[in-house]
């Protein structure tokens, strides 16, 4: 059970995005094939992968928000020491999860009207309230993972020793030290320094 939540917490939405990718590759070669070797166009195949292309869209924000990945000022960021980038990161988070959470209701709302006009897509038939939970199940997705984040980043402007999945190489005792330390230097095996 450990090893399942591990790699849903790791890998959930790598797995999802490449299954989608590999999807709509084959999708769209099967309809290259179809159409100059074949001489026939399926008519399927343009609507399905665009809806695939749609909820790739969507979980791509929860991917980017475990990630980090978001358009920003990078030198602006990197001017704070390592705590004072946490509590920049805690602010932005906060008002990142204020506007995520105030968009679940809404996506909810969306996709309920399309479970009660009971419409379909044109080609597929395929149920648009299947297409319209994207951005629902995104918006709870990218919800959870700026929670882990502000989790994260929360420990680390406190000073604690905490595990950063984004940058393991700033992770244990020297991440630490370096939160804390205005000042190091080493004098005769002995190191000193100044906490902020």
């Amino acid at each position: 059970m450990k090893k399942v939540i591990h790699f849903l917490d790791e890998s959930l939405e790598e797995s999802l995005l490449i299954a989608l990718l590999i999807g709509m590759t084959m999708i769209m070669g099967i309809q290259v094939v179809s159409r100059y070797v074949f001489g026939m166009s399926l008519s399927w195949s343009e609507e399905l992968t665009r809806y695939m292309f749609i909820w790739s869209g969507f979980l791509s924000v929860s991917y980017c928000s475990k990630k980090c990945l978001s358009i920003k000022i990078e030198q602006f960021v990197s001017i704070f020491p390592r705590r004072g980038n946490a509590i920049f990161k805690i602010v932005n988070h906060t008002f990142e999860l204020i506007f995520f959470i105030y968009m679940i209701p809404i996506a909810f709302s969306y996709m309920m009207s399309a479970v009660e006009s009971g419409q379909v897509s044109p080609a597929c038939s395929i149920p648009m309230y299947y297409i319209q939970a994207a951005p629902f199940v995104s918006f709870i997705f990218v919800a959870f993972r700026i929670v882990q984040r502000w989790i994260i980043e929360f420990k680390i402007a406190i000073g604690k020793n905490v595990y950063d999945p984004i940058h393991p190489e700033r992770s244990g005792t020297d991440a630490v030290i370096e939160a804390n330390a205005e000042h190091l230097d080493s004098t005769n095996g002995e190191v000193k320094y100044k906490c902020r």
